[in-house]
């Protein structure tokens, strides 16, 4: 009798008990097959971002056991019209502008740990960078520069950084920054392979008609096997238009006399042709940008930012990238003319700063700011 009771009883027990097994079951399953990224290694032959200008990309971004790690290339453009080029800066960590990560969804940012394997069209310069390095542009040709920026491995919840070069530089449009770079997963069907970095690479290179060495540095560390899927890459390379902002006038600049400090200057003789870099009055130009150059070496301590603005009509992103190509010529004139690229900045609006919202001629403009000690 007890017999037949019993059973029962033990039936409906062990029937109860199934739900829970299952759930704890369930439970464990999907948080192996929700491994953090941490757990895995591997390299994003596709990355996906948006730039300023496409005088640089990301080749690739690797993910090791305890480091991301950003392959970098940029291209140092020889200019016949100024007879030269600039040098190629790499800052350390701590030192004047180096790379930061800030986080997108996640409110957090990643110092620099260390840059690696700097080339100069290929050719190996620094294995590692410990102080600032500065090289010299290949002469009378456009160079290529190469590098490795290491990060820690970043949390597997982030989803976008901004790849910045230097802090309270994110707007300046002749530092090398990356918007929204997209942090994927070792199974992610975007990763690409091997052959998609190699050809972005070489595109870039043909582009700008550079020939790098073919042989490749020996390999510290073999890479991981890597997941072929080929979709298309999602990049943007025009810049980030800014919000619409009207501004006052700034102070005429016409003669070395009206040149003054801490306050926005607006360039007159500094005029280009329409949708052009070329200017409009050379002699002109020439006179107000060899005035502000004796104002700088008479003032060691002052530093320059040129700002680039167009009138609010016509595409807002082809606006903002004559903008920042005008402004860069201006600079690189300063910096070929001796001027040290440390003590200038250029920057790009566009028609987001706009003197008469309704637009006008005198919204095309480029702005003068010396910042200094002088009134």
């Amino acid at each position: 009798m007890l017999k037949k009771f019993c059973l029962p009883v033990l039936y409906l027990f062990l029937l109860g008990l199934m739900p829970f097994v299952a759930n704890t079951q369930n439970a464990v399953n999907a948080q192996k097959d929700n491994k953090p990224r941490t757990d895995k290694q591997f390299t994003d032959h596709r990355p996906q971002y948006r730039k300023w200008q496409d005088s640089y990309i990301l080749d690739k971004i690797e993910y090791t056991k305890d480091r991301t790690i950003f392959y970098f290339r940029f291209v140092n453009q020889y200019d016949p019209l100024f007879g030269g080029t600039t040098d190629a800066i790499f800052y350390p960590p701590g030192g004047e502008h180096p790379w930061y990560l800030r986080g997108k969804n996640v409110r957090k940012d990643f110092e620099l740990i260390e840059i690696k394997n700097v080339k100069r069209n290929g050719k190996l310069e620094a294995a590692r960078v410990r102080s600032e390095l500065r090289l010299n542009a290949l002469p009378r040709q456009n160079t290529v520069f190469t590098c490795e920026v290491h990060f820690e491995r970043l949390p597997n919840d982030l989803e976008y950084v901004d790849f910045i070069e230097g802090r309270g530089k994110e707007n300046a449009t002749n530092h090398f920054n990356c918007f929204n770079v997209k942090l994927k997963t070792w199974d992610s069907p975007e990763l690409g392979d091997k052959k998609d970095s190699e050809e972005a690479a070489e595109k870039f290179n043909k582009k700008f008609g550079v020939k790098t060495d073919p042989k490749p540095d020996p390999k510290i560390e073999p890479e991981p096997k890597k997941d072929t899927t080929k979709p298309k890459p999602v990049v943007v390379d025009s810049p980030k238009v800014k919000p619409v902002i009207v501004v006052k006038e700034g102070k005429k600049l016409k003669g070395k006399g009206d040149i003054v400090c801490n306050e926005a200057m607006i360039a007159e003789n500094l005029k280009f042709q329409d949708n052009s870099t070329e200017f409009f009055g050379m002699a002109a130009a020439n006179a107000t940008l060899v005035h502000m150059l004796e104002f700088m070496h008479d003032n060691p301590d002052a530093t320059l930012v040129v700002s680039g603005h167009t009138d609010i009509h016509g595409d807002p992103e082809k606006n903002m990238e004559l903008s920042h190509l005008r402004a860069v010529k201006i600079e690189r004139w300063f910096i070929s003319n001796g001027l040290l690229g440390k003590r200038i900045t250029s920057e790009a609006y566009g028609g987001t700063r706009p003197i008469k919202a309704e637009g006008s001629p005198i919204n095309r403009r480029v702005e003068i700011f010396i910042k200094c000690d002088k009134k």
